[in-house]
């Protein structure tokens, strides 16, 4: 028996069913996308692969506003250009030549660039700008917006896609600004004396689009379940939007009340929106309310769907993680989905930093259109070891065991993880802790030779008689060259030890590793600073995260930051560093830790070379790095073996 009947089920909305309730959300790929007015290759593939993966809604971002100017860091499709229209059309027959529906995001917008009502702004990306001129639109700039979204399903329904999505969520786009009281200054039918009025144009939008389209091309919606204060909108004001627009939208997704909320990290629960989709439910709403906001566990989104919180489910950076989730749960296999650990490095990658496309947890992230070429069943089954049973050794040994090699992996330790191990200790890394503990039962279940407590020797490899060996060896600790560092206890060496520290903590470096091991302690009540060189904290994370564990760090007034500060040494009573204007300086501490970076072991793996066999060094005993280039690092070895 299949242990998601419900997740799994059919659901329709009126003449249109859906083959199961897992939906997919849409997201900014820009990296994937070169200035072109159409999806890529690579766009079209990736968005397949979800279709292919189970999703019964695959919904794509998205379209620009008119005339589509799209700039170096945005991706806009261009419906008005018949070129465009025949790749989004491939993209539309692309997902539906796995089953699924295809829904494209579109934005309402004015032809006069960058006014929105008073108090707001349109842009042309997501968001708005402050400081910018604004002004109330016109009743004619209204009428204009309408035709416009009938103009856009008019092609889009032609074209093949068989849905809409409109974003109001977090106060974005323009029917945000008229539901938040922030924006929206209007004194007309549309102003913010009622919430009827501040949905009156969202509401003749959704009817515009059914009147061109059809009622059977539905509308989905994101809106948040609340908003800041300041916005005039809580979750009971919800449950009144939720029969407002009800025969108006088609889909209500629930969502958090700001962008950074909405991307939600290990620092708050698994599912932190349901309670807002519940309540909606719970109110008598009888639109169908989807929920969105970290889901990716099976055994969760079942349960949502089982006891009625909510009707479906959106996921965005879950189907990242694992494009192949619907898949599994078909298939019943929860316990074989990817966990996604919720770093933000695909968000970043594709719309901050604009450079690769990238997945800490799947290391084909990016490369999904060429992937059928490079990742072909090995043509001669070798005998393979793998040294290091961290995640990069654990990746490897997977790929290696599912080409179709013969897998040994070698830990000097007792116990697979590598420096992954830390994460069970940290409240706030409990999803790095679940993909540990996947790749772990992943290894077993693949059958690979595992040797634990077995410090792997050039000889022993070569007496074994192994074809090619992979190190992954990992990095340790830098130690910097200063008196008394010997008295510091390096970053790593914390976790699973904290009763050894003080009450008051001096973190060595400012990078993530020593933030995060500084919030740790904090929260476990040590008073804690941390000494930096650079100017700025953490700049060796991805913007988002940067954003959001400097936002936790900011709860503990027991933790202080001290930056342009050169440690210079380390007693028993604290340690002694130089501030950014030269003068020397003394911080009294119990104890001292070491989180100076990372040295990887290059001499270890190299020491494993022998010309019996072929050598691969992969993570951070090749260049100290993250988790996410680990991964893709052993993933790039082991299918080329």
């Amino acid at each position: 028996m299949n242990h998601y009947p419900n997740l799994l089920s059919p659901f329709r909305v009126g003449n249109v069913v859906f083959r199961n309730r897992l939906f997919t959300a849409p997201m900014g790929l820009h990296a994937l996308q070169g200035g072109e007015l159409y999806p890529t290759e690579a766009i079209i593939t990736h968005y397949a692969n979800k279709a292919k993966g189970g999703a019964a809604v695959v919904t794509c971002s998205g379209t620009g506003a008119y005339p589509v100017t799209p700039d170096q860091d945005h991706m806009a499709y261009d419906l008005y250009i018949g070129h465009s229209q025949h790749y989004l059309a491939q993209l539309a027959d692309a997902i539906h030549f796995y089953g699924a529906k295809a829904s494209m995001e579109i934005q309402a917008a004015s032809k006069e660039r960058g006014y929105y009502v008073s108090g707001g702004l349109m842009v042309p990306g997501p968001g708005m700008v402050p400081g910018q001129p604004t002004r109330e639109l016109t009743k004619e700039m209204l009428a204009a917006v309408r035709e416009n979204l009938k103009d856009q399903v008019r092609i889009l329904k032609r074209i093949g896609f068989d849905m809409c999505m409109l974003h109001m969520a977090y106060d974005m786009g323009l029917f945000g600004g008229f539901l938040s009281l922030r924006t929206n200054k209007r004194q007309d039918e549309y102003g913010p004396q009622s919430l009827e009025n501040r949905l009156r144009f969202l509401n003749e939008c959704c009817d515009a689009i059914h009147e061109a389209a059809g009622k059977d091309f539905l509308i989905e919606l994101r809106m948040s379940g609340e908003l800041p204060e300041g916005a005039g909108f809580t979750i009971d004001d919800a449950c009144r939007m939720a029969k407002i627009v009800e025969g108006h939208a088609d889909i209500l997704h629930v969502h958090a009340g700001t962008g950074w909320q909405a991307h939600c990290m290990s620092f708050e629960p698994d599912t932190p929106n349901l309670w807002m989709a519940e309540k909606i439910k719970k109110s008598g709403a009888k639109i169908p309310v989807l929920t969105i906001g970290g889901y990716q566990d099976l055994d969760e989104m079942e349960d949502a769907i089982a006891s009625g919180k909510a009707d479906l489910i959106s996921m965005a950076r879950g189907w990242l993680a694992d494009p192949n989730l619907g898949t599994k749960a078909y298939e019943d296999r929860g316990e074989d989905v990817v966990p996604c650990v919720k770093c933000m490095r695909c968000h970043d990658s594709a719309c901050i930093e604009g450079t690769t496309f990238v997945c800490t947890v799947n290391p084909v992230m990016g490369i999904e259109h060429v992937l059928d070429s490079i990742d072909k069943p090995a043509a001669v089954s070798k005998k393979a070891a793998v040294v290091g049973g961290g995640p990069a050794g654990m990746q490897a040994a997977l790929t290696l065991a599912r080409r179709g090699h013969r897998v040994t992996l070698f830990e000097e330790r007792d116990a697979l993880g590598g420096q992954l191990n830390f994460a069970d200790h940290a409240s706030f890394k409990h999803s790095l802790a679940k993909y540990k503990d996947y790749l772990i039962y992943q290894v077993y279940k693949e059958k690979i030779d595992v040797a634990l407590g077995v410090k792997a020797t050039r000889e022993m490899l070569v007496q074994n008689g192994f074809d090619v060996v992979i190190a992954a060896l990992g990095a340790s600790p830098l130690i910097l060259p200063i008196p008394g560092a010997e008295l510091a206890v390096p970053a790593p060496a914390v976790y699973g030890n904290e009763e050894s520290l003080g009450k008051t903590v001096a973190v060595i470096g400012g990078g993530q590793v020593g933030c995060e091991t500084a919030l740790h302690l904090a929260e476990l009540g040590r008073e804690v600073t941390v000494l930096e060189m650079r100017e700025k904290i953490l700049t060796d994370a991805s913007a988002s995260y940067r954003n959001r564990l400097t936002r936790n760090m900011g709860y503990h007034d027991e933790l202080k930051t001290v930056t342009s500060g050169r440690c210079t040494g380390v007693t028993a009573e604290g340690v002694t560093y130089v501030d950014g204007d030269g003068n020397e300086q003394f911080l009294p501490c119990d104890s001292v830790v070491m989180a100076a970076g990372m040295t990887p072991n290059r001499d270890e793996a190299a020491a494993l070379y022998d010309p019996a066999y072929r050598l691969y060094t992969v993570g951070d005993c090749d260049r100290a790095a993250n988790v996410q280039k680990a991964v893709r690092a052993a993933f790039s070895a082991a299918i080329t073996i």
